[in-house]
């Protein structure tokens, strides 16, 4: 029977490292591994999977198909060329309300305290959740690896890195648009 790997750093335990070049360890065992488990056990079902990917992801979306040959994809943001700002007017505008990391400045809804975000990423991490920030910083002393490339958690400068503008969920013209 298989280890229950039911937490980001059980799995960053379980992998022996942090993050890899190909990819964290973690998405590796809770997301893929558990999605092809699924997969294998209902061969009989036709899988269309509608991904989120924007029409800056297309490379992504590419390597996607490729790396899943087997499955139908869907894409609907590039299909239609929506950016990730514009879909979080759409989601506004049919009043539904995003996930609460955009709203507290974060770019995306990983899992808090994810292992290949950046410098200015773990900054803002350290602040809004410091436990994680701890947590992470042991486990990289632990395993001997980095989340951000040859800097441990507990040696980055409180001053280090960037984040990126906050997502943008103002309606604008894409919502006028709409109404018509």
């Amino acid at each position: 029977m298989k280890p229950t790997l039911i937490s980001v750093e059980n799995a960053l335990r379980a992998a022996g490292i942090v993050s890899t070049p190909y990819g964290a360890p973690c998405s590796r065992l809770l997301k893929k591994r558990v999605r092809e488990e699924w997969e294998d056990e209902n061969k009989n079902i036709t899988l269309t999977y509608v991904w989120g990917m924007d029409v800056a992801e297309i490379e992504r979306s590419d390597r996607l198909r490729r790396s899943m040959p087997k499955q139908q994809h869907r894409f609907p943001l590039i299909e239609k060329h929506i950016t990730k700002s514009e879909a979080h007017k759409i989601l506004k505008s049919s009043g539904i309300k995003r996930p609460l990391m955009y709203d507290m400045g974060y770019n995306n809804n990983n899992c808090i305290g994810c292992v290949r975000g950046g410098m200015g990423y773990w900054n803002k991490i350290r602040k809004d959740f410091p436990e994680v920030f701890k947590s992470r910083a042991k486990l990289e002393r632990i395993l001997g690896g980095t989340c951000i490339k040859n800097i441990y958690l507990d040696e980055l400068e409180h001053d280090s890195g960037r984040m990126t503008d906050e997502i943008d969920e103002e309606c604008g013209v894409l919502c006028e648009f709409r109404r018509l």
